[in-house]
């Protein structure tokens, strides 16, 4: 069965009626709190031996001397299908395969779906309305009272990605709730804001502006990363919507300055220039997890690439 990454975040003492999870998708930080959240509710349910291994035929089934279950994490989904899933059901222990999204992946995610005890949970960049759980839970926890325009504001503003969403609420506790506006939410959430988004509404422009802007900028791989997925916020936007007035409607509010140029780069966009913005997407994020170390040009390589698609 599926299980939705945010009801494990948000339920403390969540615990799956199966044996057997598979944790995948493109989100890497969101899969690696999970997992965690796994692990640490796991063992407040009974004593486990945790047992790192590569593959389902690396697991070595025996019993410790203290005749602990053993929870086997498993880093790849190599050997996983029908036949190991009823095989490793049938077991005591606990197997949690982590996998990024995959072809292979995919199939076997599909092969498995409705095979009882065992649970796929699915990874991918937060959508509102992820975050608006998760920001009222925190809110709750927390006893911060915003008005609903300021957390409207904050819903825009909080990063798609889950750990750095959480960085970002996190700096909500040092602030008196009495103070808090939307000044001092931009400058607490986005305090390079402005020049990313300067960026993004240069790309109806030249090359050349473009790659002046983006060297000005951009200095290291932590700015082009930082730089990469603030961008990566607007294009989901403009994947998100078809109609132009659901589009205009959602622009976040902050953006009120950019909203016109927005728009007409949203206008430009049609259905074979959105499939070119997701396979573009998809190859980036790939290659900047592969090379870290060459973010700065693959940024740049990405806008010039982005801004191709939207004047073809």
């Amino acid at each position: 069965m599926k299980v939705d990454p945010i009801r494990i975040i948000l339920e403390p003492d969540f615990k799956a009626d199966c044996n057997i999870y598979l944790i995948s998708g493109n989100e890497i930080t969101l899969m690696n709190k999970i997992k965690d959240f796994l692990i640490y509710n796991l063992k407040k349910t009974g004593q486990f031996e945790i047992q790192r291994i590569m593959n389902v035929g690396s697991i070595d089934e025996n019993f410790s001397l203290f005749n602990k279950k053993k929870l086997f994490i498993v880093n790849s989904i190599d050997g996983l299908g029908k036949v190991s899933v009823s095989f490793l059901k049938k077991s005591n222990n606990i197997f949690m395969f982590i996998s990024e999204n995959s072809p292979k992946t995919n199939s076997i995610k599909k092969s498995i779906l409705n095979e009882k005890n065992i649970s796929i949970i699915d990874c991918y960049e937060l959508a509102k309305d992820s975050k608006l759980k998760i920001l009222n839970n925190f809110l709750n926890q927390n006893n911060i009272n915003i008005n609903e325009g300021l957390f409207w504001d904050l819903i825009d503003m909080l990063d798609n990605r889950y750990m750095l969403l959480e960085k970002e609420l996190a700096k909500l506790k040092e602030i008196d709730s009495k103070n808090i506006n939307y000044k001092i939410l931009k400058k607490t959430i986005f305090n390079n804001d402005e020049l990313d988004d300067k960026i993004f509404f240069k790309l109806i422009n030249s090359s050349e502006i473009i790659v002046n802007s983006y060297n000005s900028a951009v200095t290291n791989d932590v700015e082009a990363n930082k730089l990469y997925f603030s961008i990566k916020k607007f294009t989901n936007l403009i994947l998100n919507y078809e109609d132009k007035n659901d589009f205009e409607n959602n622009i976040p509010r902050y953006l009120f300055r950019e909203k016109k140029d927005f728009i007409s780069i949203f206008s430009k966009f049609n259905l074979n220039k959105k499939k070119k913005l997701i396979d573009l997407i998809f190859n980036t994020d790939k290659a900047m997890r592969k090379n870290s170390g060459l973010s700065v040009v693959m940024g740049l390589r990405f806008l010039l690439n982005l801004k191709k698609i939207i004047i073809s």
